[in-house]
């Protein structure tokens, strides 16, 4: 009964913690995508490609990784190093997005890739 009743407890605990890390993740989504819109890439002449975050308890860390930038061509607002000029203006702005969200214990690692519009 106590082996049985250990298991249900760890396999609860695991399930929170994993529960957690995902609604993190989309926070940190979220947070990028706000972060992007954000960022001035005319007047810098660059753009975000890393953005880090932790949650405000510290169990988390995330990592989000710009893959990519969709930019239309004949755009000029876009001084990407990872721009890829595409044909269409309706998906001018689109972001691929790597995220890996890990606790701090290591116990648990999420990954992500996203194709995202700010």
């Amino acid at each position: 009964v106590m082996k049985v009743a250990f298991i249900q407890v760890k396999h609860t605990s695991d399930s929170y913690m994993v529960q957690r890390a995902e609604l993190f993740m989309q926070s940190a989504i979220e947070n990028s995508i706000l972060a992007i819109e954000g960022y001035d890439r005319k007047s810098k002449g660059n753009c975000l490609e890393s953005i880090n975050f932790e949650d405000d308890r510290g169990l988390f860390d995330a990592n989000v990784s710009v893959l990519r930038y969709y930019c239309y061509e004949k755009s000029d607002d876009c001084p990407c190093a990872n721009v890829k000029r595409i044909k269409t203006d309706i998906s001018h702005g689109y972001v691929l997005l790597k995220v890996l969200v890990s606790s701090k214990d290591k116990k648990v690692k999420l990954e992500k890739v996203v194709l995202q519009r700010p």
